[in-house]
């Protein structure tokens, strides 16, 4: 290679470092990597725009999909709209508005797609109108859930960037330390031998079957088995059944909607409860008296208007569930707007089936739903629960799905503390379960 090739091939990397900020935010579960990013974009609107790499995740947050901001399906359609131009077109109008695009749990992304993701920010960059360069910012743990498909993220073309710029989280507040996050680390590193040792020297039983009684959440393997148990353990809550509906005008997030590999909404069109039944608040209190991933049981529940009032398992306190409306909305005003103005104080949240524009978030509403923040949460999915830090869990790792790179520990390390963990399946079965990605060990 002559110098003029070499002089023009380090001036593009220097461009493209200067004008694509490249971050990564780490850290085990529990060390608070949502609230952190929570709040960031409550103090500056601005400072990114907060998506995640899967519907579940991007409900449990409260907030979109990165395919659904990016407007694709999967690689290919990603390729496409990058193709077209369509992607930097994207890319250019998040720009105008934030000064990051941040993306959750990024162990689920494809190194293709993030090469695609960095590729169109750096031609959006170079519009004379981009005052501050936008910057791609990837926040989870590389020792969770893996990628559906495609290859990890850490293959990407420019990954180099990221990796190069990591902040990692020390400190873990999920648990509050000793044996059993001693056992959790162990299972991060894939040793699962000494995990379990470490768990029966601190008073882990190993159970030998489900106990379909068990007043918390039960992780099972597959959508079909949660909704068999969570059927099952609302019959035998004694009382009427209680059906609430959500509420849906205009555009609709995909999240929000039918997955049609497993048939199960993001944000079902309707629910039943009973007085009693054990549920899981999906939705953040800005005073933090209900976090995302509260367990309860209800004690009351109001018509008109309609609310429940659950007690929850983490304080003993009963507090009130009102339904939440989450919108589509964008930054610039639509070409054909017709909608109505809303007042600078007021809330947010509030639901208005028609066009309208938030004069306080300065968003133009295209869409919305309203539902309550909750759902059945006798049993749940590992995937249901990225994000969730839960009370009282039973795992049952005896099907094979647990033999998945990092399942075990993502599973286990939802709870708070080994009080609060119900294990079923054998001592040995447990060891040979503990899987992890050698590949992901340098990045972690």
């Amino acid at each position: 290679m002559d110098d003029a090739v070499q002089l023009d091939s380090a001036l593009q990397e220097y461009r493209e470092d200067r004008v694509v900020p490249c971050e990564r935010l780490i850290g085990v579960a529990g060390t608070g990597k949502t609230y952190t990013l929570l709040q960031r974009t409550r103090e500056d609107s601005a400072y990114g725009l907060l998506s995640s790499t899967t519907g579940i995740s991007a409900v449990n947050l409260g907030t979109v999909t990165i395919n659904s901001i990016l407007k694709y399906f999967d690689t290919q359609s990603l390729r496409d709209a990058y193709l077209t131009g369509r992607l930097t077109r994207y890319m250019h109008e998040i720009a105008l508005h934030y000064r990051r695009l941040i993306v959750e749990e990024y162990s689920m992304a494809e190194g293709a797609q993030l090469d695609l993701w960095y590729r169109a920010v750096v031609e959006a960059n170079r519009k004379a109108d981009v005052v501050t360069p936008l910057g791609i910012l990837l926040v989870g743990d590389l020792a969770q859930l893996p990628p559906v498909s495609g290859d990890w993220v850490f293959h990407a073309d420019c990954w180099r960037h990221f990796a190069d710029n990591t902040t990692r989280l020390e400190r873990v507040y999920r648990q509050d330390g000793g044996p059993f996050l001693d056992a959790l680390n162990l299972l991060r590193a894939g040793q699962g031998g000494p995990a379990a040792e470490t768990l029966a020297a601190a008073g882990a039983v190993w159970n030998t079957q489900l106990d379909c009684e068990f007043d918390g959440t039960t992780i099972l393997p597959v959508n079909e088995n949660v909704r068999r148990y969570n059927e099952m353990a609302l019959d035998r809550v004694l009382g009427p059944r209680i059906t609430v509906t959500s509420r849906r005008w205009g555009l609709q997030r995909s999240e929000w909607g039918q997955s049609r590999k497993t048939g199960e909404w993001g944000i079902p069109p309707k629910q039943d409860f009973k007085i009693g039944a054990l549920v899981m608040l999906l939705a953040n209190r800005s005073d933090f008296s209900v976090v995302n991933g509260d367990t309860g049981h209800i004690t009351f529940y109001n018509a008109d208007p309609e609310r429940f009032i659950v007690k929850l398992l983490r304080t003993g306190k009963e507090e009130v569930i009102e339904p939440v409306a989450r919108a589509v909305d964008t930054d610039s005003r639509p070409d054909d707007w017709t909608g109505e103005r809303i007042a600078p104080d007021d809330d947010e949240n509030i639901y208005l089936p028609k066009p309208h524009y938030r004069a306080r978030v300065k968003k133009y509403v295209l869409g919305q739903v309203e539902a309550f923040p909750m759902r059945l949460a006798a049993a749940s999915t590992v995937h249901k629960t990225q994000s969730l830090t839960l009370d009282k869990i039973q795992v049952d790792i005896r099907h094979r799905f647990f033999s998945a790179p990092s399942m075990v520990y993502t599973a286990l390390s939802r709870v708070r503390s080994l009080e609060g963990l119900r294990l079923v399946g054998g001592k040995d079965r447990f060891i040979k379960q503990c899987q992890v990605e050698k590949a992901v060990q340098p990045w972690l």
